[in-house]
């Protein structure tokens, strides 16, 4: 049986590695450290060792890269279930987001998962569950705050005296004990 290696020329070794060290998709990078070892090594059972890999999955790999080079090792895009909204939707939806709900007719004050499932169930007649609201408006980039209430009419002398005088109280009972 013939001993599986690198056929292609390009990218050589040092491109490899150049490729490697920019890589932000962690697939991609983890194929590119595949490759250059296979340069240095020429054992798959070698870097799948190294790499901690299937030998099966790095013989895959090297067969992929030989035959259609590094367009044919990019990492497909990953399965799932497509998304309910559309990319208008969701432009849409941000927008909506970004206004203050009773701007839009509603008796709530703050947009959370709840409010935003509703608001998409009215619009769009989608139903999403709260969760998935949340995880939606956190792809939008939007994160979860809540307000801060103030008080127009408290005192901050009178506040401030309050704590002064339970403090007092405090120290008193504790020496008490």
């Amino acid at each position: 049986m013939e001993k599986l290696q690198i056929t292609r020329s390009s990218p050589n070794h040092d491109e490899l590695v150049e490729l490697y060290k920019k890589e932000k998709n962690s697939k991609l990078k983890e194929r590119y450290h595949a490759l250059f070892l296979m340069h240095e090594f020429m054992n798959c059972t070698i870097v799948a060792e190294l790499i901690k890999k299937s030998r099966r999955t790095i013989q895959t790999l090297v067969k992929m890269f030989n035959e259609g080079g590094l367009e044919n090792i990019v990492p497909n895009t990953p399965p799932g279930r497509p998304s309910s909204l559309s990319e208008e939707e969701k432009e849409t939806l941000k927008a909506d987001v970004l206004t203050h709900p009773r701007e839009l007719g509603y008796e709530f004050s703050n947009w959370e998962g709840k409010s935003v499932s509703y608001h998409i169930k009215q619009k769009f007649g989608v139903e999403l569950s709260v969760r998935q609201a949340q995880r939606l408006l956190h792809k939008l980039g939007f994160t979860l705050q809540r307000p801060r209430y103030k008080f127009p009419k408290a005192d901050i002398e009178k506040q401030k005296e309050f704590l002064n005088d339970f403090k007092k109280v405090w120290t008193l009972s504790e020496k008490m004990a």
